[in-house]
């Protein structure tokens, strides 16, 4: 079985096109660099793995207000995970990618975090402390998730 590729586009959110062969996707390509110039192709995997890498970026752990705690722990069921700190959202952002919130020493934090069983990236106590000793008086407090 071969590799289906996508062509995709920075300027698009999504996917352009999918093609099931190399040069199917050649010919998809044209067609699309009249309207998105910065097309290309990339196969599937490669593009679940990027656009999971920068769904993970968009919402690093960091403060955030209470408030912004209180309506994310209201809004939907909270998942807890056993040991994990915190709680995450019930519904993901995308595939496997949950918003993550804890309440540790006084503040509260959010981030996204990736549950998938073989790439799990949980935040713990420890990322917090690390943050904290990284972050200085101009580092914002979230009132909301970062815009898109």
């Amino acid at each position: 079985m071969g590799t289906d590729f996508y062509i995709t586009a920075r300027s698009s959110k999504f996917p352009l096109d999918h093609a099931h062969s190399r040069e199917e996707a050649a010919a998809l390509l044209v067609r699309h660099r009249d309207r998105h110039p910065d097309a290309i192709v990339e196969p599937t995997d490669t593009y679940f793995e990027r656009s999971l890498a920068e769904i993970l970026a968009s919402f690093p752990l960091n403060r955030i207000t209470r408030r912004f705690y209180d309506a994310m722990i209201g809004v939907l069921p909270p998942q807890y995970i056993r040991g994990a700190a915190g709680f995450f959202l019930s519904e993901a952002a995308t595939q496997s990618i949950h918003a993550q919130f804890i309440k540790h020493g006084g503040r509260t934090y959010g981030g996204y975090a990736d549950l998938a069983r073989g790439s799990r990236k949980i935040w713990t106590i420890a990322d917090i402390a690390e943050f904290e000793s990284r972050a200085d008086a101009r580092t914002p407090t979230l009132g909301w998730f970062p815009a898109d």
